[in-house]
């Protein structure tokens, strides 16, 4: 709601003055539009990463160039909210954020902007689980962990007997199912 205020605050300007309207309305924010970059970009990130060769340089330089991109959308229009991008864009914008493992401060800030939109159904919940998790430690919902041999077992998780039930809340799969896809997807893919 306070956006679209903003958006028009130069023509109730205009309405209001006596002396006529010289003032420009300012365009609003081109929701389709940053929409379909946030698709592209996620899509450029699947793309250096999934290469028949990974080239680690070229990862680097497409997160630092969709990390500095997300920050500017952030910037203007705040977290890009499912109501404003779509559902598509939104995770997106998420998966992007995670990968900015390079600026954890950018990824702290992505994270304060998605919190409150939780509750509100504007940010997918396991979107920020995993952000959140990535940003701290000890973690909440154990997505973030590593193989040893064929199994995957997450990191250290905070108070460990009600990750189910914190899973459970942000509309995640238990652990037990979580961490046998992750063992045959991450890890005895490898072997």
């Amino acid at each position: 709601m306070l956006g679209q205020v903003i958006r028009y605050v130069p023509l109730i300007l205009c309405i209001l003055s006596s002396s006529g309207c010289a003032v420009a309305q300012a365009a609003p924010f081109d929701e389709d539009r940053i929409a379909e970059e946030l698709v592209a970009m996620e899509l450029r990130d699947q793309e250096v990463r999934s290469a028949q060769k990974v080239d680690v340089d070229e990862v680097l330089r497409v997160d630092a160039q969709n990390t500095q991109r997300l920050n500017e959308i952030m910037k203007s229009m705040g977290w890009p909210r499912i109501s404003a991008v779509g559902r598509k864009a939104a995770d997106a914008a998420a998966l992007l954020a995670l990968h900015a493992d390079r600026d954890p401060q950018f990824q702290r800030r992505a994270l304060e902007l998605m919190q409150p939109l939780v509750e509100t159904k504007e940010v997918n919940p396991e979107q920020f689980a995993y952000l959140w998790d990535r940003t701290h430690v000890p973690q909440r919902f154990g997505t973030q962990g590593g193989c040893s041999g064929t199994a995957w077992a997450p990191g250290e998780i905070e108070d460990p007997a009600q990750v189910e039930s914190r899973r459970a809340a942000m509309g995640m799969r238990p652990l037990s199912e979580y961490v046998a896809i992750a063992s045959e997807m991450l890890c005895q893919a490898k072997q």
